[in-house]
């Protein structure tokens, strides 16, 4: 627990932290506003989004403070809060947070908690970010050894909103470990945050602070245990699942708005004695209803059009081909394959096996040793599917590599077309070794969507695989929990990895691209040699590959 981090802040900001004496909790009613968007991801404009059958043009900063601003108009004080992951990907990367940062000052915001993305590229670029931002950031259990980031992130402010003192609090996920890896490390989270927020709320709380808001990037099941555990909290708004909520657990109200600034959510209420009442939640359609700021628009596009302009740059090197070719990746192993499942474990160290389905990889073609861009990488990895982390059995592994092996067809081999994997299901790995045996049976099942109605056979053409840990190649043990990463696609049962839709496994989105997660691969590492190294092994039959 950042306790001493804490007592400092509260010893050295003196007089600051003291809630206004001058708040009016005892007039008639005051109208309040607190909006919010979540996991923004660098989405600065306005794009297409596919919804109900209809294709549909939404967010953009621009649009945001346009629909903030009249949500102003309608109550007597409102406050703008993101609660994190604003900043995202190689559009992050290669402007370094700027156009972000700006838009959102210039868009209104007041108060921001950092997400984890925030420091996916070290905390020099994020403290680099924030000189245009001109809005708070709280957190107060993450802890920062860069001095003056930490400095700039506070463990909680406290705002006058129409004579209401707010007290706001921040929260980082204490998964952070397992979802960032910074470059040049310096980033630590306390995991202690209910008794970390119950002294916050103390504090505020003691200082004279009306209302107290969690501005959290933990997600729903944490915040709802602040919720459960922490006596005070009146609103939390929270970031990180990406998925709109409006619940209020005990006393406390929890709210959470979607990906992308698609829609601005709206908490609404009054204020009365102290007291929030008739709180209402509305989440506003970011499309062009809501109308737009000229000056913020043109800034964003401007920026944008320089992003587009810069993925031909070269971003790095490989000294040798890069093997993409369709056949190849689908039959066996590929240099390429290895170095996308490879790029996966580098950025989430923590995980045992990656695993890449050779449908995702397309171009089909040799990749010649040379230059690479970010157009090189959107080839390689157009989908942008997101990553996922996946807590499964070494048996279900087990599984999910016998149907990888039976995208490969062996003439002769006994299995109908629509009872197998798909040719895109075969599995490209990271930290496994596995060797097949084509002349051993194939997994063969009844089909029902992603669904499997009937095993027809479990396959018996994995004959050895191996987990790399601890610096050594293990036996993959059918009882032993492993962290797989898998992209969205496949944790969705795609490719015929019917294993993935099991209820009991424990997923958790990563919000990173694969593409981004390749680029910042071969920009850390440039220039790359991905090699074989005999991660797959394939005896008998390839020969007779159809």
């Amino acid at each position: 627990m950042n306790w001493t981090r804490f007592l400092a802040f509260v010893l050295a900001a003196g007089v600051w932290m003291g809630c206004s004496d001058n708040h009016h909790t005892d007039q008639a009613s005051v109208k309040i506003a607190v909006m919010t968007t979540a996991d923004l991801q660098s989405c600065i404009v306005s794009r297409e989004v596919a919804s109900n059958g209809k294709t549909l043009t939404v967010g953009g900063l621009d649009r945001i403070a346009s629909a903030a601003k009249q949500v102003r108009s309608e109550v007597d004080g409102a406050l703008l809060v993101s609660s994190g992951d604003d900043l995202l990907g190689s559009f992050y990367r290669m402007f370094q947070g700027e156009p972000e940062m700006e838009g959102m000052s210039l868009a209104g915001y007041e108060v921001a908690t950092p997400g984890n993305h925030e420091f996916d590229y070290g905390t020099y670029m994020y403290k680099q970010a924030l000189t245009l931002a001109r809005f708070d950031l709280v957190s107060a259990n993450l802890i920062v050894d860069d001095a003056d980031l930490s400095s700039r992130i506070r463990p909680y402010v406290i705002k006058e909103v129409a004579g209401v003192s707010i007290g706001i609090f921040g929260m980082m996920t204490p998964e952070f470990p397992l979802l960032c890896n910074p470059i040049g490390g310096g980033v630590r989270v306390s995991g202690e945050i209910i008794p970390l927020a119950q002294a916050l709320v103390d504090e505020l709380r003691g200082g004279g602070c009306d209302l107290i808001i969690g501005l959290t990037h933990i997600g729903y099941a944490w915040a709802s245990k602040l919720a459960q555990n922490v006596t005070g909290i009146d609103i939390i708004v929270d970031g990180q699942d990406r998925q709109p909520v409006h619940e209020t657990v005990k006393d406390t109200i929890i709210i959470q708005e979607g990906p992308g600034g698609e829609y601005l959510g709206v908490l609404r209420f009054t204020v009365e004695g102290g007291l929030i009442l008739n709180p209402t939640w509305q989440r506003i359609l970011i499309d062009e209803t809501v109308g737009h700021d000229p000056e913020i628009q043109a800034l964003m596009e401007g920026y944008v059009s320089e992003y587009e302009h810069r993925l031909g740059q070269q971003i790095g090197d490989s000294t040798v081909d890069l093997d993409g070719r369709k056949d190849r990746l689908r039959s066996g192993e590929s240099n390429l394959g290895d170095l996308v499942a490879d790029s996966w474990r580098d950025r989430f160290p923590h995980s045992d096996v990656a695993m890449a389905n050779a449908g995702s990889i397309r171009g089909d073609a040799i990749y010649p040793a040379g230059p690479i861009s970010y157009l090189t990488v959107n080839e390689i990895l157009p989908y942008r599917n997101e990553l996922v982390r996946v807590e499964m059995l070494g048996s279900h592994i087990k599984e999910a590599l016998e149907v990888s092996a039976s995208a490969v067809r062996i003439q002769g081999d006994g299995c109908a077309e629509g009872n197998r994997a798909p040719t895109g299901g075969f599995l490209q790995v990271s930290g496994l070794r596995i060797t097949i045996d084509f002349e051993q049976s194939g997994f063969c099942a009844v089909y029902s969507g992603r669904e499997i109605s009937e095993i027809l056979n479990p396959g018996s053409r994995i004959i050895k695989a191996e987990v790399w840990q601890e610096g050594f190649w293990l036996p993959l043990d059918p009882a032993e929990a492993y962290t797989v990463l898998v992209n969205d696609y496949i944790a969705e049962g795609g490719d015929g990895h019917y294993i993935f839709l099991r209820e009991d496994l424990k997923k958790t989105l990563t919000t990173t691209t694969v593409t981004d997660i390749l680029a910042d691969y071969v920009i850390q590492h440039t220039p790359i040699s991905p090699g074989i190294d005999g991660r797959i092994l394939c005896l008998n039959g390839l020969d007779g590959l159809e």
